[in-house]
């Protein structure tokens, strides 16, 4: 298969290619298109372009288009999973649960309006709440899950009357151009763009004087860079960085029954979620059979290829 990018309702081809590496063997298994500043520049440019008529339409016609964007991945649910599971690694049956909850994601945004309220109608003034959507947004998605975080982004942006420009982390962009070829058959030209790098067009994104906001999801340290990128025009900007959450076990439990859900939630997804857990916080009494217990879980876990 042929993944590009989505430019203006266009699916075209790359300045370059970026390799793809499949994380069980090690070895690139595809590659993908890689745009260059000039294409990130087209996308910047049809998202503008395009964002007039996109804010113009009510909600009713935003959310018909979005129901049909979920109903596109749901179309194509196995293809999804399978490559999810090839580019990030995850065990098959969580990409499925990845790419159900895209889907979700998008019909649940696309279901939630905003419609003008009143706080205040009396003889000497009015006060009504409305609200506008920015222009255009720039979402960045990380590589653990990359393919529902880049939808809940998309999603409620799309839903408000924003457009566009979406870049996938390059290790995992392959889901990413893969919802930009369902998206190229079911929204309007420039309404998504999707923009694939090798962590070279970042900054210019983020700084653009044509983006109102930034949607990011990675690493504490990236975020700052996006923060101070945004300063000078003072972007709107959401940040979801790293964490270090802690699970506290309380001393009534029975070890055997918490111990595989404390497990769990540091360890599903290979640890890589932000807010697994990596502290546990137990009793004294209870320390040194939680500890066994866990250990025990890590000795019996299978690594493997996620297909099998």
């Amino acid at each position: 298969m042929d993944y590009r990018l989505l430019i203006d309702g266009n699916l075209v081809a790359g300045a370059s290619t970026l390799d793809v590496i499949d994380p069980a063997s090690g070895k690139v298994f595809q590659t993908c298109a890689r745009a260059d500043e000039t294409q990130l520049e087209q996308a910047i440019a049809a998202a503008k372009r395009a964002f007039p008529r996109w804010a113009a339409l009510d909600h009713a016609q935003r959310s018909a288009y979005l129901h049909r964007f979920a109903d596109g991945i749901d179309a194509r649910a196995s293809e999804f999973a399978e490559l999810l599971t090839r580019e990030q690694g995850k065990p098959l049956a969580q990409a499925q649960f990845e790419v159900t909850g895209s889907a979700a994601a998008l019909r649940y945004y696309g279901d939630q309006d905003l419609p003008l309220s009143k706080f205040r109608d009396t003889d000497d003034g009015r006060i009504m709440e409305q609200y506008s959507p920015l222009g255009v947004v720039a979402a960045i998605a990380p590589w653990n899950f990359p393919l529902i975080l880049m939808v809940m982004k998309i999603a409620p942006a799309l839903s408000t009357g924003n457009t566009m420009v979406a870049k996938p982390a390059p290790s995992t962009p392959l889901t990413t151009a893969l919802l930009g070829e369902v998206a190229s058959g079911i929204l309007p030209p420039g309404v998504l763009n999707v923009i694939i790098d090798a962590n070279d067009l970042g900054s210019k994104l983020t700084a653009h004087p044509d983006i109102a906001k930034v949607s990011f999801t990675g690493s504490t340290a990236t975020g700052r860079r996006v923060m101070e990128s945004g300063a000078g025009s003072l972007k709107r900007l959401t940040l979801e960085l790293g964490g270090n959450d802690a699970a506290i076990v309380l001393d009534d439990v029975d070890v055997k029954e918490v111990a595989p859900k404390v497990f769990q939630a540091a360890m599903i997804n290979a640890g890589q979620v932000c807010l697994a857990a990596k502290r546990v916080y137990a009793p004294r009494a209870l320390y040194d059979s939680l500890c066994e217990e866990l250990a025990t879980l890590a000795r019996e876990a299978v690594v493997d290829d996620g297909l099998n």
